[in-house]
């Protein structure tokens, strides 16, 4: 899974269209991660008799669904099955169909720390998926497998970059962010002042 990770945020364009710099965005991260659970768990039930999938989103909320929609569509151009984003019970499709009735996202920042004094603040971000539902045969509605997964990505980023990466046309790509104490807004950067300038005084001093 890490390896897919990595290959995976390679790519820059993600499921709302937009391109995105180098830096690693969250609506990515949330990519990758919810495409490697899908896929991992699609492919322990894949024969080659059934070699389409489609996704039922019905019971999300408008945002997620959609994101859903169009991110396990793109599936079809990277993989060797079949995949149809809208799903209709009366239809002719007689693959696998995987419905999604629990779909969240959890980000977090901690407090932002110097890796070097003086240096450019970074602070830890942590993003969690979590994926609930089932496969079923579309052909004789028998359940091939329930899905509980939780899926989880963790590094360190400038805490100036939040909000670039945060940019996305969905909501949940936004986290929870640990700011500066008081301390640290106030008493640290006068801190810092003062004792440069002690310094500077004793210099001028012992040279007179």
């Amino acid at each position: 899974m890490k390896i897919f990770l990595i290959v995976f945020l390679v790519f820059q364009v993600t499921a709302d269209g937009k391109s995105y710099s180098r830096e690693i965005n969250n609506i990515s991260v949330i990519d990758s991660l919810v495409v490697s659970s899908i896929l991992e768990e699609f492919e322990t039930i894949h024969s080659e008799d059934v070699d389409s999938l489609a996704i039922d989103v019905s019971e999300l909320e408008w945002e997620k669904s959609n994101y859903l929609k169009i991110l396990v569509g793109n599936l079809a151009t990277e993989k060797s099955f079949k995949v149809f984003r809208n799903y209709n019970p009366t239809s002719s499709f007689q693959g696998l169909v995987l419905t999604i009735n629990q779909f969240t996202t959890s980000i977090e920042y901690s407090k932002p720390f110097e890796k070097s004094f003086l240096g450019k603040n970074f602070t830890s971000r942590r993003i969690e998926t979590e994926l609930r539902g089932q496969f079923y045969s579309a052909r004789t509605e028998e359940i091939k497998k329930a899905i509980d997964r939780k899926a989880q990505y963790t590094d360190e980023i400038p805490y100036g970059s939040i909000a670039e990466i945060e940019y996305s046309n969905y909501s949940f790509t936004r986290g929870k962010r640990e700011d500066y104490s008081f301390w640290e807004k106030i008493y640290e950067p006068a801190l810092v002042i003062a004792s440069v300038a002690v310094v500077v005084y004793l210099f001028f001093t012992q040279r007179t």
